[in-house]
């Protein structure tokens, strides 16, 4: 199984990496954490600890990448080989749906890890000026990031499996992230919302980066939501995938 996973892994990685819109993104990407690391030190002040809790956890240009990236990166991933005829070659082959499923999400989460990479030299900038950003919330805050995408980018890669057109993936699955992050501050607006409050927080992403992820923390409880959350929708990806084979 490894092997066949790792082979349908540089598969994923090479169409990524070699697809136009892979750098369209990327760029994309790099312009607005640049704009968003000027904002993040102009509203702290210059403190180092606010600066990081603002770019990697607060500022509203890093929940536009975390919520908007992820579909434009999986949008493709089965709807495109879908609509191209390259699926059907693929699912002949001596591979399972999970597995196909498995590489796939892997190859989006690889990529998408190269496109935060660059945030890394943020903290160099900010280590420039002799001051030294905590290790332990630097740690903790990519740990939410990457927790995050896992899940958003599962999200993804489902809605994917249900359509040949790339678009309305990115559309169904860009609606389905806004509607995981905004319901819960919603619904916690409303007063009939007060005897369920502590649930719905705890499946608050902007409470989770507040409360812990920003602040050098990692709650287990959170962690577990996010992992079931991604386990879950990827086996929901393998139905998908398995019932529209036979279509």
């Amino acid at each position: 199984m490894i092997q066949r996973v790792t082979t349908l892994l540089w598969r994923e990685l090479e169409s990524l990496f070699f697809s136009p819109l892979a750098y369209i993104v990327l760029t994309v990407f790099l312009v607005l954490n640049g704009f968003s690391f000027v904002y993040a030190l102009a509203a702290s002040g210059g403190v180092v600890e606010d600066t990081v809790k603002i770019f990697l956890g607060n500022g509203p240009l890093f929940w536009v990448c975390l919520v908007a990236v992820p579909p434009l990166v999986t949008m493709r991933l089965v709807s495109e080989e879908r609509r191209s005829g390259t699926l059907e070659v693929l699912l002949t082959a001596p591979v399972r749906d999970g597995e196909v499923v498995l590489a796939k999400f892997l190859g989006a989460m690889v990529f998408q890890g190269f496109l935060w990479a660059p945030t890394l030299l943020y903290v160099v900038v900010i280590r420039g000026y002799g001051a030294v950003p905590e290790a332990g919330q630097l740690i903790t805050s990519y740990v939410g990031i990457a927790a995050t995408t896992s899940l958003l980018t599962a999200v993804g890669l489902l809605f994917s499996t249900r359509t040949s057109n790339q678009i309305v993936a990115a559309v169904g699955s860009l609606t389905a992230n806004l509607l995981l992050v905004l319901l819960p501050v919603v619904v916690l607006q409303y007063p009939y919302a007060a005897p369920l409050a502590r649930l719905i927080s705890r499946l608050s992403m902007f409470g989770h980066f507040n409360g812990s992820f920003s602040r050098g923390l990692i709650d287990s409880g959170v962690m577990i939501w996010y992992g079931a959350g991604t386990v879950g929708l990827l086996l929901l990806a393998t139905r998908s995938l398995e019932a529209r084979r036979w279509r």
